[in-house]
């Protein structure tokens, strides 16, 4: 991860002062050393999972931090229907005590009161975690997983799928010609015939557009190639 990037986590809880500790003690550990580039850390403070649901839908976010509380079991269905949802959000519980759950793997679990040292170890997570995910825009492609999480939710690509969409991000906004296409993902020079390709191109833009028949990311530029919109 570059060094420039801000990180930003979602935190849903009822000490909104809390949420701005993860900050604060992100700074600390890096005030010694300003000298020393280090991400930049934003935390967003929500009081509802309804809030934190339209915050997700809207905005991107490395980690969901969930204070846990007496209402455990029910934050517990709320982080499962995260995971379908969400398969590449980090999910980390923060809480006074051990929270001792069988039912949800948390990513990350931290004891409070917070501490300088755990903010590090999460946005060690964090950077490790984006290492394999590429993002444009609402679209993140997760390398590890092979998984592209867009405006129409998440979706398991196949091998040829996901090495196209790779390429497409990894260029931006940048149209990228058929010839190099062909040549990087199906490894031929051969354009007599490329339904091949459109074809994919069709099958992406059934999982990332909001409207596979109206593209507003995956967009044909006719006679060059393909080009990726952020929106």
């Amino acid at each position: 991860m570059p060094t420039s990037t801000t990180i930003r986590l979602l935190f849903l809880g009822r000490q909104a002062a809390l949420s701005q500790d993860f900050e604060s003690a992100w700074q600390t550990l890096h005030a010694a050393d300003p000298t020393t580039p280090a991400p930049t850390l934003r935390v967003f403070w929500v009081n509802s999972q309804k809030t934190a649901l339209e915050a997700l839908n809207a905005h991107t976010f490395s980690a969901l931090v969930l204070e846990i509380d007496s209402q455990g079991q029910q934050r517990t269905r709320f982080c499962q229907t995260l995971r379908r949802r969400y398969p590449t959000l980090a999910i980390v519980a923060v809480s006074p005590e051990p929270f001792k759950t069988k039912q949800f793997a948390f990513d990350e679990s931290i004891r409070l009161p917070l501490r300088p040292k755990a903010v590090e170890n999460l946005m060690r997570l964090l950077r490790q975690r984006d290492a394999t995910e590429v993002r444009f825009g609402r679209i993140h492609l997760n390398l590890a997983t092979q998984t592209v999480q867009g405006p129409r939710g998440s979706h398991h690509l196949p091998p040829k799928q996901c090495a196209l969409l790779y390429l497409l991000l990894t260029n931006g906004d940048a149209v990228v010609s058929r010839e190099t296409i062909m040549g990087a993902v199906w490894e031929t020079d051969h354009l007599q015939d490329t339904r091949t390709l459109d074809v994919h191109v069709r099958w992406l833009r059934e999982k990332i557009e909001p409207d596979a028949s109206r593209p507003v990311h995956l967009l044909t530029v006719r006679g060059q190639g393909f080009r990726l919109v952020a929106g």
